[in-house]
């Protein structure tokens, strides 16, 4: 089920209204953007999977990614350098807006987009406009969440050690 029923238009129009007034135009991006990006995407995907779970759907399909799956990490586009320091150095990104702004300006954010919707055949997975109703959204920032709660814990920052998703577990 990779695309969601009667997806909410008023989620897809948070989602796109979001992106377009916050769209980053070159390989610059600006400060405040990484944090603004990680947050907004925290708030938003506990926004639609509230509304899915009370639809009584199968949480298994918008289950975050543990990693990354190797066929997307094996596109050309993906930098494998960017992954290991998301993974293993989170404490090495001072700020959360560093870290926002690595995950973007890496290109590792849009390589995943962008390959998902290859290898899935699912060109809407890429589409700021489209992909909050496709379920690899949010196993894609399900997995950026946990990049996220992994930089707090190691940073010791507010909300350390708290889960943004259900482990796959405790979904039953």
């Amino acid at each position: 089920m990779p695309t969601i029923p009667n997806f909410p238009p008023q989620l897809l129009e948070e989602h796109r209204i979001w992106h377009h007034t916050n769209h980053v135009q070159s390989n610059f991006v600006p400060f405040g953007w990484g944090e603004r990006f990680l947050r907004f995407h925290r708030q938003f995907i506990r926004k639609a999977l509230n509304w899915y779970g009370q639809q009584g759907l199968d949480n298994r399909f918008v289950a975050p990614w543990q990693q990354v799956p190797e066929a997307v990490r094996n596109a050309p586009c993906y930098n494998r350098s960017a992954e290991f320091r998301i993974v293993s150095q989170p404490q090495s990104f001072a700020t959360l807006d560093e870290l926002g702004r690595f995950l973007e300006s890496s290109q590792i954010h849009g390589c995943i987009h962008e390959t998902a919707a290859r290898i899935y055949r699912e060109p809407e997975i890429n589409d700021f406009d489209l992909a909050p109703r496709n379920t690899v959204f949010y196993s894609i920032h399900g997995l950026i969440d946990q990049w996220y709660a992994n930089w707090e814990a190691a940073t010791g920052q507010r909300g350390a050690g708290r889960r943004p998703f259900l482990q796959r577990d405790e979904r039953t």
